[in-house]
């Protein structure tokens, strides 16, 4: 029973990073999207994750592959489209902080 309430735990964790990464991959917009705390979230994962692995925690284990590889393509997303911002967040953010590439 606790395995399959992991389960949907790991579920609704991966859900949570959806939006996040769609909005990313599909408007090229990477406002509010934090390079430094999204690091730390995956080196995070890595640790936890380690740890996992030592106790063959096969629930954390499955957790942590999840947070990481969702961490790992909001980093490379977020980088890949930075100063990038979508109409959507245009009117919430100040002119200094989007770059030229935002103008296209």
């Amino acid at each position: 029973m606790f395995e399959a309430l992991g389960a949907a735990g790991i579920a609704i964790s991966m859900l949570a990073y959806l939006p996040q990464v769609a909005h990313l991959a599909k408007e090229h917009c990477s406002a509010g999207v934090s390079s430094r705390a999204w690091m730390m979230w995956l080196v995070s994962s890595l640790l936890i994750g380690a740890l996992a692995v030592h106790r063959h925690d096969a629930v954390f284990i499955l957790l942590q592959i999840s947070s990481l590889t969702a961490a790992a393509a909001i980093l490379f997303l977020g980088h890949r489209y930075r100063g990038l911002v979508c109409e959507a967040h245009l009117h919430s953010i100040p002119r200094r902080w989007i770059g030229t590439e935002s103008e296209r």
